[in-house]
């Protein structure tokens, strides 16, 4: 650290150095030892507590268009760990974007706002560094303080000489993550292939094979059943099929997205009707604002996400009750929600319930599946840079909802 004849002399300054050394090198020989990379986040944070005057802190690391922090210390930790922050004008994103620190003194005094009901008044002094590697920024480092003016030239740098530690643990975190994800996209991919494929397909030779050779002689009302049969597991097929090609452009690596301007007004009232059509006897209901503003981006894409979900929502829920699909702008988005009235889901199923292959032991035992709908949707939602969630209703049912960026009307082509 650089300071003064005068401050280099003084007793508090020179153990302050020593201990930041002696934690740097803790730092980088947990990094080293092949740990599992939360850990080392936590114990990072964790040990500088004795080196800086801060209330508390986070890691956060960039994924796709999100910052997600992951490890928090300190009193506002347990609401700040998770919290993800789309990539977008604020002070987190912009010391990334930039590569460069950011030391506010007072935040009552800036426009930077801070995330979490408790920490936003308390929270006074906020520091933050970029983690960088090769260049980009792949995350960042913040500690912050109740008191104003906490940080200073010192802080900043024993912040940015422990990113540069962590940069490579980061990196190959993120290597070996992709390559476990591709791993078990493939593997999701070929077990999709051997087993839920099977079903409609000899369904469909059967059934048809039956109607080719006593089509003649067949009792009429039979001779219906065995078409609706096959249409419904050819329908069955091609959605299996539609989330297929998702998954293979997942473990590939990134669902591409050719952004156009979505009347979603439009576009719901055409799926409703088609699945009102193709799912005899449910009444599904559409409710959308007379103005729906435009979203980007693709149709098809948008189109595979209502049909999963409405699919989903008749599969658990009684064939007597009715399907809500509720749409209206809130705040720069279009908010979409299926409401159903059917088995719900409990908090814990909440939080899995968009990882591949994950069914709740309920909804197991209600119907089949193949555990991949839902991991599409968020899949196809994420590339179109929404959000996708799910939760219980009161007093019975599901609401799983996906938001998209509204298409300000500056942006749209007047052509």
């Amino acid at each position: 650290m650089t300071r003064t004849d005068d401050s280099a002399a003084d007793p508090e300054f020179l153990m302050r150095s020593e201990t930041a050394s002696r934690l740097i090198i803790e730092i980088a020989s947990a990094a080293a030892g092949g740990r599992d990379l939360d850990q080392i986040l936590h114990e990072t944070l964790d040990r500088l507590r004795t080196v800086t005057p801060l209330t508390g802190g986070s890691i956060a690391l960039v994924e796709g268009d999100d910052l997600v922090i992951r490890a928090a210390v300190g009193p506002f930790a347990k609401e700040a760990l998770g919290q993800r922050l789309r990539r977008g004008p604020s002070a987190s994103w912009t010391v990334i974007d930039t590569l460069e620190p950011c030391n506010l003194p007072d935040v009552r005094d800036s426009t930077f706002t801070v995330k979490g009901a408790e920490a936003a008044g308390a929270i006074r002094s906020w520091l933050a560094v970029p983690i960088v590697r090769r260049g980009a920024g792949i995350g960042l480092l913040e500690i912050d303080s109740t008191a104003p003016a906490a940080f200073g030239s010192a802080e900043v740098e024993i912040l940015q000489t422990i990113v540069r530690i962590l940069a490579g643990p980061v990196e190959l975190a993120d290597i070996l993550a992709t390559e476990r994800r591709a791993s078990e996209l493939r593997d999701a991919f070929i077990g999709v292939v051997s087993h839920e494929l099977r079903t409609p397909i000899t369904t469909i030779y059967g059934l048809s094979k039956m109607v080719r050779q006593h089509g003649h002689s067949l009792d009429r009302d039979v001779f219906d059943r065995a078409v609706e049969d096959i249409e419904a597991e050819a329908d069955r097929l091609h959605r299996l099929v539609e989330d297929l090609l998702v998954l293979s452009r997942a473990e590939r690596g990134a669902v591409e997205i050719a952004g156009e301007p979505i009347g979603l007004g439009r576009l719901l009232r055409r799926l409703v009707l088609a699945e009102s059509t193709r799912l005899v006897g449910r009444r599904i209901e559409l409710v959308a604002e007379p103005d729906v503003p435009l979203v980007v981006g693709e149709e098809t894409y948008v189109e595979q996400v209502v049909r999963n979900l409405i699919t989903n929502a008749a599969k658990y829920s009684d064939p007597s009750t009715g399907i809500r699909v509720v749409a209206e702008s809130v705040d720069g988005e279009v908010v979409v929600r299926v409401l159903d009235e059917g088995i719900g889901i409990s908090a814990e199923d909440e939080g899995h319930a968009f990882e591949l292959f994950y069914r709740s032991t309920t909804a197991s035992r209600i119907a089949s599946g193949a555990g991949i709908g839902l991991f599409v949707c968020r899949q196809l939602v994420e590339a179109m840079r929404g959000r996708i969630w799910l939760s219980k209703r009161e007093p019975v049912g599901t609401e799983v909802g996906f938001a998209l960026p509204a298409l300000a009307p500056d942006e749209v082509d007047p052509e």
